[in-house]
């Protein structure tokens, strides 16, 4: 029975392991693509024998937002296009996320990058949580308050990574509404948390109790024998 709960809880974790680096990799492979081309504009600049401002690559991704949008009237023709290298064919488009780059994004990234350390703060609690618990059930710690407590942990972070999502999803929004005006596009939010965070940490948080009824029923049991 143990070796079963912990392939479950080990196939958990795996799983979280893989949306994790999913998401690195994904930010692995956009720094490698900018790295490679800045290594090439460097060769560049110095063959020219050009100055430019070491920061430079930095300020320009700071001053990039990402927008959602959506067109006004989706049936009017699509005023923009992009070419199918395959074809060599001019194919209208329309732009539902995108990234804009501003003169001065402000502190937006500041924010938004602080926001990014509080979920962090969020995944290490969790961890924690689950793996104290898996040692308390490996330990035959069923009914001790203890296993209550991880669980009740486990779920307000997960509950939190969910709310710091759509806080980061909003705050991001508003500064956008604030920011921008186009003119065939309303600016709206496509991507949303995912609500599998929200189904974790409520049916954390619902575990916990029924480990709470089981230990109350076993106290009782004990007071009556």
């Amino acid at each position: 029975m143990k070796k079963k709960f912990n392939l479950y809880c080990g196939l958990l974790i795996a799983a979280i392991v893989f949306g994790i680096g999913i998401s690195m990799f994904q930010t692995g492979y956009y720094m490698y693509t900018g790295g490679k081309a800045g290594i090439e504009l460097a060769k560049s600049d110095r063959a020219m024998n050009a100055k430019r401002d070491p920061f430079w690559a930095f300020k320009m991704v700071n001053k990039m937002v990402p927008v959602e949008m959506m067109r006004k009237n989706p049936l009017d023709a699509p005023t923009d296009s992009i070419v199918n290298l395959k074809t060599g064919e001019k194919m209208p488009i329309q732009t539902s996320v995108g990234i804009v780059q501003t003169k001065d994004s402000g502190k937006r990234m500041m924010i938004l990058s602080g926001i990014g350390h509080f979920n962090w703060l969020f995944i290490v609690v969790f961890f924690v949580a689950f793996i104290k618990f898996v040692i308390g059930v490996n330990k035959g710690r069923l009914f001790e308050k203890s296993m209550e407590t991880q669980l009740t942990w486990g779920g307000w972070a997960v509950f939190g990574m969910y709310i710091l999502g759509w806080v980061t999803v909003l705050i991001n929004h508003i500064m956008n509404v604030q920011t921008f005006e186009f003119e065939e596009y309303s600016q709206v939010i496509l991507q949303t948390p995912d609500t599998a965070l929200l189904y974790s940490a409520f049916g954390m948080l619902l575990m916990g109790q029924i480990f709470k009824i089981g230990r109350t029923m076993k106290e009782e049991q004990e007071l009556t024998i």
